[in-house]
């Protein structure tokens, strides 16, 4: 590569991060923001401090402002003590650019020595066993299932997974690093309920301590706001029927 030529994907780091033996949480925003919507709660709710971003050109034009500064779309946040990484995307990855960008963040997790990584996703809805959530996921490597069966998450037998998570997933299989992807039942398209069955799962098994209250009360106040869309959604159908019934009325009278 020429000296003068940008790279498409690279990891710009605050400082030279010693991540050998960390376990990375990556959260891309897949079916129903899971993976988004979980691994932010775990940064702000864990204490995790911002160390770097993903400098790419595969990202579209579009950046997110907070407290009137912009936002990298893809960031990576450290929490020392217990030895966690974090990698957030808020941007869904053109297709053409997931193989690319699947093997720059393998080859980073290479490069940094990390032990083993989670990835938070969703599964379209499946029925559910006696009304509870159930946690789905699918492993890198036989210690990786292991892990899952131990901690009672269903493994995913046969069946077909797509994006970028995937992709990561692919590339530690063949890289012989462990890894795991912890999958939420989706029913809307911001799932925070399937968020927070993935997150507690992945508190126990980390032994995390981590507090859902608050995201399952946003769980609640998403569903309580969807209901209440499909009400008035109905309600303006039944308006509107009315309205061309009495019009298709007048025209014979």
């Amino acid at each position: 590569m020429a000296k003068n030529e940008e790279k498409l994907i690279e990891f710009v780091e605050k400082q030279n991060l010693d991540l050998k033996g960390f376990t990375l949480i990556e959260g891309f925003p897949g079916m129903g923001l899971v993976g988004t919507i979980g691994a932010k709660y775990v940064a702000e709710k864990l204490g995790f401090k911002e160390m770097g971003y993903i400098d790419a050109r595969v990202f579209v034009p579009i950046i997110r402002v907070h407290k009137g500064l912009p936002v990298h779309p893809s960031r990576i946040y450290i929490e020392r003590k217990r030895k966690l990484a974090l990698l957030i995307s808020e941007q869904i990855v053109p297709q053409v650019f997931t193989d690319k960008l699947a093997r720059e963040i393998v080859a980073w997790v290479k490069r940094k020595k990390i032990k083993r990584v989670i990835s938070l996703s969703g599964i379209r809805a499946l029925p559910s066993k006696e009304g509870r959530e159930v946690v789905y996921g699918i492993a890198s490597d036989e210690a990786s299932k292991k892990m899952l069966r131990e901690n009672k998450v269903q493994l995913i037998q046969e069946g077909i997974t797509s994006g970028v998570t995937a992709l990561i997933m692919l590339g530690l299989k063949d890289n012989k690093i462990e890894a795991f992807s912890l999958m939420g039942n989706v029913h809307i398209a911001a799932d925070y309920k399937a968020a927070t069955s993935i997150l507690e799962k992945l508190s126990e098994m980390l032994n995390l301590g981590l507090d859902t209250k608050p995201l399952k009360k946003e769980a609640k106040e998403t569903e309580k706001a969807l209901l209440e869309h499909l009400k008035q959604f109905k309600k303006t159908q039944e308006d509107t029927s009315k309205i061309e019934g009495n019009n298709q009325l007048s025209m014979y009278t």
